[in-house]
């Protein structure tokens, strides 16, 4: 019963902290643009004025590829290329537009970088 007990506790636990809402690790931009959320640029920060710790992310716009957070009690959009974020995004593309090697090449017929889920 306990065994039993404890098992289902780590399963929480772990659930929890896999459901944890994505973070801003680091910055790798300098100076890192604060846009608004249209993505149009507002002003430009330092990186060394940046929190060293995680920031958490409040909104996430796929479109603008923008996210929110919070800095300095003012709520700011970032471009999420100047950014390293955790987890990080994973961008899914359809196997039938993804190039593959012609038939007369001889040096490489491979498909690298399509993935398990590609049968190509």
């Amino acid at each position: 019963m306990i065994r039993t007990s404890l098992l289902l506790l780590a399963t929480l636990a772990t659930q929890a902290a896999l459901a944890s809402p994505p973070v801003v690790e680091a910055f790798l931009a300098d100076p890192v643009a604060v846009l608004d959320e249209q993505g149009k640029l507002q002003r430009e920060v330092a990186r060394q004025e940046l929190p060293g710790q995680p920031l958490t992310v409040l909104q996430y716009n796929e479109d603008l590829e923008l996210v929110q957070v919070e800095l300095s009690g003012q709520k700011i959009w970032l471009d999420t290329v100047d950014l390293r974020l955790n987890p990080s995004k994973i961008v899914k593309l359809p196997c039938q537009k993804l190039p593959t090697s012609q038939a007369t090449d001889q040096h490489n017929n491979s498909t690298i970088g399509f993935g398990a889920g590609c049968s190509q």
